[in-house]
């Protein structure tokens, strides 16, 4: 890379800092708004775009603000058009009142519009910086949060909305508003003042924003650094966190279901190291135990000895018991649709198939079933107790019956009848549910 003298230094060293990482990347693309924080990272892009794969911006105006809105997204286009990048724009609109509040009604559009634009192994760069973490880190500080929460913002991680999974990159988070200002007066970067930005519906972060940081900033001019530097603190012994809870998956978990613990494996551990694993074992599913359910499922699953019916709920989630082994799975099942059949080993081949239409029905009750393998045939239920599967899955149970003789040739949790047996190829076809 060759130094430009006429950008900051801030800017080549936030380059070289994450340059390795952008250039695996197939796109990036840029929430572009009017304000300085987004029109700053911009133009730090453009200005090492020769380096980077190809750079697009996007823009939903949420009509908020009658002709300002409009303003805001006209002025977000031509910034992005004079820069040669190609600009993405989308209208939203919300009801008057949606329970979950404008700003987060809008955070979730916003963000769905994101996922259904990117492409796949692309970044969506996002303007937050060091008053911003400083702000999270306070707010997270005064909820009572942990290691995790006060790490606040990281520079990259994974946010879901809906079915999108969106790679966030925040490279200005060292940086001070005031130095995104600074540069943008000596650079002539234009920007438009956004007056939503220094309000917001979320009373928390007014009072932090206007009470209690001009307060401390009387006293602790620095504090913005600190409190980054505190986050920094926090995210590494995160990362800690996370090692030591992966070494004790290892010994605790199913390596085959991740979904699974052993009880009697987690029993072993000291209590602090039960309650990281706890957590960071839910973590793929975007849920986590405050203290206070923390403490009540200790109370369920580890204090006394947990029943069949034991059941502890998270959210859409449920930690179930079942034969020394615990079980996080949604609270309600899946809604099946409709089979298909895919490639595998030891199955039925297509002609097969081809030769025999089935159809798809739950379970009733009184079925009759020959497993293959099996000498004879016996119920359903039978096979299933037999089986040794929880009542859950139990209640889920699909057959596939032959709709020329009613012969039921597949359970979802059993496998082909006897009758398939001439049929069986080294590379055929199996029955796969499909949800809604």
């Amino acid at each position: 890379m060759t130094n430009n003298p006429t950008l900051p230094r801030w800017y080549h060293e936030i380059f070289q800092r994450y340059a390795s990482i952008l250039q695996t990347k197939s796109a990036l693309y840029v929430a572009l708004s009017a304000g300085v924080d987004s029109n700053t990272l911009l133009h730090w892009l453009y200005s090492f775009k020769a380096e980077l794969p190809p750079i697009y911006t996007i823009h939903v105006n949420h009509n908020w603000h009658d002709n300002y809105s409009h303003l805001w997204a006209l002025f977000a286009r031509r910034r992005s058009e004079q820069y040669g990048f190609t600009h993405i724009h989308y209208e939203a609109h919300f009801p008057d009142h949606d329970p979950r509040g404008l700003e987060a009604a809008g955070r979730e559009m916003r963000y769905r519009k994101f996922g259904e634009t990117m492409q796949e192994n692309s970044l969506l760069c996002v303007g937050h910086h060091r008053s911003d973490q400083a702000e999270t880190v306070m707010q997270r500080l005064l909820r009572s949060a942990g290691v995790r929460g006060l790490g606040a913002m990281r520079d990259f991680n994974t946010v879901q909305f809906g079915e999108y999974e969106i790679e966030l990159f925040r490279p200005f988070l060292s940086i001070s508003k005031m130095t995104l200002y600074r540069t943008a007066i000596d650079l002539q970067i234009p920007w438009m003042e956004d007056y939503s930005n220094h309000e917001t519906e979320e009373m928390e972060r007014n009072i932090i924003r206007n009470e209690i940081f001009p307060a401390i900033e009387g006293r602790f001019p620095q504090y913005e650094s600190a409190f980054y530097q505190v986050s920094q603190f926090m995210q590494e012994a995160d990362d800690l966190l996370v090692e030591v809870a992966e070494e004790d998956l290892k010994m605790v978990g199913d390596h085959q279901d991740l979904s699974q613990l052993s009880l009697p494996a987690l029993l072993k551990l000291s209590p602090r190291r039960q309650k990281n694993l706890l957590q960071i074992w839910i973590r793929p599913w975007h849920i986590s135990f405050s203290a206070k359910q923390l403490q009540e499922f200790f109370r369920t699953f580890i204090e006394q000895s947990p029943t069949h019916q034991s059941l502890f709920k998270l959210k859409e989630y449920g930690i179930y018991y079942y034969q020394g082994k615990l079980y996080l799975r949604p609270l309600k099942s899946p809604i099946i649709k409709d089979f298909t059949l895919i490639p595998a080993p030891n199955a039925p081949t297509a002609e097969f198939w081809q030769q025999n239409p089935c159809r798809l029905i739950p379970r009733a009750g009184g079925e009759r079933f020959h497993p293959i393998g099996r000498h004879k045939s016996q119920t359903l239920k039978k096979l299933l107790q037999e089986a040794e599967l929880p009542q859950w899955e139990r209640t889920q149970c699909w057959l596939l019956q032959s709709i020329k003789t009613g012969d039921i040739l597949w359970v979802n949790h059993l496998g082909f009848a006897q009758s398939l047996a001439p049929f069986m190829a080294q590379e055929g076809l199996i029955p796969k549910l499909i949800t809604q």
